[in-house]
């Protein structure tokens, strides 16, 4: 049995707990441009968790840890490269573990039910399945990965692709630092991935989570082009769905 979606309750904790707080190391407009994002995620997982409290692992900001933490009292967890709003969610109720997917490290072990692996695998320079191997290793058994990321064949690339515009940043090792996008993934190739990182059923899917560009030029074409967006290839995002044996 799925938990039941309350838009209206899910708008006034992104507004307290996330544009609050999380907002004021960001850009002005970033909670307003990706509040869609966060919907959409928090709209599947509530497809997907049982009524009940769960333990929930979140790769990267923690704003998903502390939206499921603040609506349905879950035991959250957030596992980031970088430990700069630890201190705050860590008042929250939120445990908070330093992790670098980069490095042979594995701290959590068969601890979570679902795991919410967002905009991160982009950022990854190295070969996806390796992450995602031990994200599997940190679920329970049958626990879930709920994945989104780019979508290579985007528009935005297409358009870069025209223009002889770099879509990624430069490829290096590793580092102890945030990285750009060292790649993006069609549909089929992060099927793949998942597929070598052992998992026995992941559905990757288009998906259009709304925002505007910040570059003007890009916000117009992205105006103009956007019936194309009916065209699932075309889509900004990724949304994969993947269940650990």
């Amino acid at each position: 049995m799925a938990r039941a979606w309350d838009p209206k309750k899910f708008d006034a904790v992104y507004s307290e707990v996330v544009c609050n707080h999380f907002g004021l190391s960001a850009p002005p407009d970033y909670c307003s441009r990706y509040r869609s994002r966060y919907k959409t995620l928090m709209k599947r997982f509530c497809d997907l968790a049982s009524p009940s409290p769960m333990d929930v692992l979140d790769i990267g900001g923690g704003q998903l840890a502390l939206l499921c933490k603040k609506l349905w009292n879950d035991r959250a967890c957030v596992a980031d490269l970088l430990p700069p709003l630890f201190a705050y969610l860590e008042t929250q109720g939120v445990e908070t573990v330093q992790w670098n997917l980069c490095k042979p490290l594995q701290p959590l072990v068969a601890r979570f039910d679902i795991i919410f692996f967002s905009e991160v695998i982009e950022h990854l320079p190295l070969p996806g399945h390796i992450a995602l191997e031990k994200l599997r290793r940190a679920l329970k058994p049958n626990g879930i990965v709920i994945c989104s990321t780019p979508n290579f064949y985007r528009l935005r690339n297409l358009v870069y692709l025209a223009l002889g515009l770099r879509i990624h940043d430069y490829f290096h090792m590793p580092e102890d630092r945030d990285l750009g996008h060292v790649i993006e993934y069609s549909r089929d190739h992060l099927q793949w991935q998942f597929k070598k990182a052992g998992f026995k059923d992941c559905r990757v899917e288009y998906c259009q989570m709304h925002h505007c560009p910040t570059n003007p030029v890009f916000r117009l074409i992205s105006w103009i082009g956007y019936p194309l967006f009916l065209i699932p290839r075309f889509r900004d995002n990724l949304l994969a769905i993947a269940y650990a044996g």
